[in-house]
């Protein structure tokens, strides 16, 4: 991929993650980053003076949507379609963008490292909290079943997604992901939703 119109800075992030996809967490080295740059380690350290600081921008980088996503989805007026907005927005980006699920399936590495084991928690209970504060005001407005709880209801959603997002890795981005979180989402929440609400599920894909 191209990135000579970028600032330098960003180039080194990008072709980071470029290599995270290829190689994975632990593939990652400052030498193979220059390489693929066309500089020398010295011009990556200008940057960032280690490792622990070129991958904690990646995480940056991976999580910069996170807060307009999240804010975007409490401010739809229909709890399951702010459901659904949240997850099909990452899928969305996650479409214009593959190399970037590398990251994704790469949170339990992360999370055995000091130096990104804050990060990529706050990431994932971020994003988890999202669904589940969404999924709580669904079940006030008797929208959804109480039968599971709205932290449960929250981490199938989110588990499904990061299980999806595998799928598509695995078979080399040959379908849609983001139809096919939508088609799947849809059929998951009319399966929880209350008698006479299916027409809000239907609404969800509008977007």
């Amino acid at each position: 991929m191209g990135y000579s119109i970028l600032p330098r800075k960003k180039r080194i992030i990008l072709t980071t993650i470029d290599v995270i996809n290829e190689y994975g967490i632990q593939g990652v080295s400052t030498r193979e980053v220059a390489k693929r740059q066309g500089i020398s380690e010295a011009a990556v350290f200008k940057h960032f003076p280690r490792k622990a600081d070129l991958l904690n921008a990646v995480l940056d980088f991976y999580a910069q949507y996170d807060n307009d996503i999240s804010a975007s989805s409490m401010q739809q007026r229909d709890y399951l379609q702010a459901i659904f907005y949240f997850v099909t927005r990452y899928a969305e980006y996650y479409e214009n963008y593959p190399q970037i699920t590398a990251v994704t399936q790469s949170y339990d590495v992360l999370a055995c490292e000091a130096d990104f084991r804050e990060k990529i928690k706050k990431i994932h209970f971020g994003r988890l909290k999202t669904l589940q504060v969404l999924a709580a005001k669904a079940q006030e407005a008797g929208l959804l079943s109480c039968e599971l709880s709205a932290a449960q209801l929250a981490e199938i959603i989110l588990g499904f997604f990061h299980a999806a997002c595998l799928t598509w890795r695995f078979q080399q981005y040959a379908f849609s992901l983001k139809k096919y979180v939508a088609s799947t989402l849809q059929v998951l929440l009319n399966s929880l939703i209350t008698d006479g609400k299916k027409e809000s599920v239907r609404k969800c894909q509008e977007f």
